[in-house]
């Protein structure tokens, strides 16, 4: 039985009226690195049984900055230890938490990216939230992301990449 049959389509009537609704603060980041070619690469992670390919990100703890929880997310996530660069934007979207809640919840997510610069570890699926991890070129990165939103954010890594001479003017141009 599928355990959302019944609820309503997340639209404007039932993010305002549904009564059990929390907000959810997420960050994460973009960790790069260059490859041994010169190439940049990020790290992604997969989940829901290798299935969805993502950028690593985590919920805030309390007393956590929104920077703090982005580089222990990764380091969680993918075993790397980074240094935020840049702010990248937020990401926000609504779903519905079913487990064991009744009735569901409707969790506003939103989501803080940083582009990193993988500055220290090994990629590692170490973590029990992750089925999979691994580097990816730009391009492979945009053909395999799961979400739109995210491959956009891997776009404005881009541009600040180029920005700081890492990549050439044209990669801007260039799908992620």
């Amino acid at each position: 039985m599928n355990r959302r049959q019944g609820l309503p389509p997340i639209d404007d009537e039932t993010r305002q009226t549904w009564r059990q609704r929390r907000r959810d603060h997420s960050a994460g980041g973009i960790a790069y690195r260059l490859d041994a070619d010169g190439e940049v690469v990020i790290a992604l992670i997969a989940t829901h049984r290798g299935t969805r390919w993502q950028l690593p990100k985590g919920t805030c703890e309390p007393g956590e900055s929104i920077e703090q929880t982005a580089l222990r997310e990764v380091k969680e996530e993918v075993g790397l230890t980074g240094l935020c660069e840049t702010h990248l934007g937020v990401i926000e979207y609504w779903y519905w938490d079913t487990h064991r809640k009744h009735p569901a919840e409707l969790v506003h997510k939103c989501v803080d990216f940083y582009l990193m610069h993988a500055a220290e570890g090994e990629l590692s699926d170490a973590s029990i939230e992750v089925d999979g991890v691994n580097w990816f070129t730009l391009d492979q990165a945009d053909a395999i992301l799961t979400y739109p939103s995210e491959r956009e954010m891997v776009r404005k890594a881009v541009d600040c990449l180029v920005a700081r001479g890492l990549l050439p003017p044209d990669a801007a141009d260039a799908p992620a």
